[in-house]
């Protein structure tokens, strides 16, 4: 099956789905491995959607879940899933801003997407970016991915990079002051050409192999994780001058007026 194929296929699971969940799909993307670009072989597919209900949904005193989850591991060979949250909760994230909805928002993988919505949101999302909060949320991604993990032993290479995006993503988020690219390989600037090599000759380790795979590292790979984490601990040394104000949450607002109520 071509990746045309498989995307095509998928999104008309998103449709299916949407339909059965009555709600309106807003902006549907790949998270995970394959949007960071070092899936394996076998790599699961992890759909992430932003989606609204119909105008009266919102009117309920009581609020309903905000969320839901499908799985279908009979789609294909791998494991497939969709995750969904509601416009409302998507726009509050934004104002905190979480990194997870950031990703969302600049996946280099859409499936579908809602053009009026995703226009309305990329004028404002930097507003809403606080590089300390981004930095922070990588740099705990980086702590989880480290734990009972021997860098002088033999480790799959999916806790590697892992460990790797997310390091590289807290130091891009405070030198650039951007939310860092989904893509991996976008951030390489930050490296030497050496460095570089070292870990394009992993990425494709990776993709040849299965996720079980385990590899030893070359000290080369161990001393540039080391030189990450370093990277960032000089940079937030500096916090002041990364902290700014909250975006204006009224921006938000004319978003959620305007999608779900046409306003």
């Amino acid at each position: 099956m071509t990746i045309s194929q498989t995307n095509s296929q998928i999104s008309t699971q998103i449709t299916q789905v949407c339909t059965k969940q009555a709600i309106t799909c807003l902006h549907a993307i790949e998270s995970g491995s394959r949007a960071w670009g070092f899936s394996s072989s076998d790599s699961d597919y992890d759909v992430r959607l932003i989606y609204c209900h119909q105008s009266d949904w919102y009117l309920r005193l009581i609020a309903e879940k905000d969320t839901f989850e499908y799985i279908d591991n009979e789609l294909f060979t791998v494991p497939f899933d969709i995750g969904g949250w509601d416009i409302r909760k998507a726009l509050l994230l934004l104002y905190k801003s979480n990194a997870v909805i950031f990703e969302w928002l600049n996946s280099p993988i859409i499936y579908q997407s809602d053009t009026q919505f995703l226009t309305l949101i990329h004028e404002v999302q930097q507003e809403f970016f606080n590089p300390l909060a981004i930095f922070y949320h990588y740099r705990g991604m980086a702590k989880t991915a480290t734990r009972s993990l021997d860098l002088t032993q033999p480790i799959k290479l999916k806790k590697c990079f892992y460990l790797l995006r997310a390091l590289l993503a807290s130091v891009w988020t405070l030198e650039k002051q951007t939310p860092p690219p989904v893509l991996m390989a976008d951030m390489f600037e930050l490296f030497t050409p050496q460095e570089q090599q070292i870990i394009e000759g992993l990425i494709l380790i990776k993709q040849a192999v299965d996720e079980s795979y385990q590899h030893q590292l070359p000290q080369s790979a161990i001393d540039l994780i080391n030189k990450l984490w370093q990277w960032g601990d000089t940079l937030i040394t500096k916090r002041e001058t990364f902290s700014k104000p909250q975006g204006d949450i009224a921006l938000l607002d004319d978003i959620f007026k305007t999608v779900v109520f046409n306003r």
